[in-house]
């Protein structure tokens, strides 16, 4: 199960009434991501790189939101190296 079926599930847990704000849910997936056990794979990290991406170009800190892949990227050359085409790509899309 990955973190977006885990929070659904918890938000449809929620009685109609109850809502969690978006910050305590990004609070909530930070510490489950500080506590993983694991390392995220390459495979992981290109499947999340796009999110990564978007939300360091929307100006949202993505090293905070998300510091597992952070971290990986940090210690993966490979990973940079797409990280950093695909941040050039948006951003040229972007000027366009």
């Amino acid at each position: 199960m990955n973190l977006r079926d885990l929070v659904r599930r918890i938000r449809n847990s929620l009685k109609p009434h109850e809502s969690l704000s978006d910050e305590v849910v990004l609070g909530f997936l930070r510490i489950l991501e500080q506590t993983s056990s694991e390392e995220l794979t390459c495979d992981e990290i290109y499947q999340k790189l796009d999110e990564y991406v978007e939300r360091q170009v929307s100006c949202k800190d993505a090293a905070l939101l998300m510091p597992l892949i952070r971290e990986h990227l940090d210690a993966c050359h490979e990973c940079w190296e797409e990280y950093e085409a695909l941040l050039d790509v948006i951003e040229k899309s972007q000027k366009t």
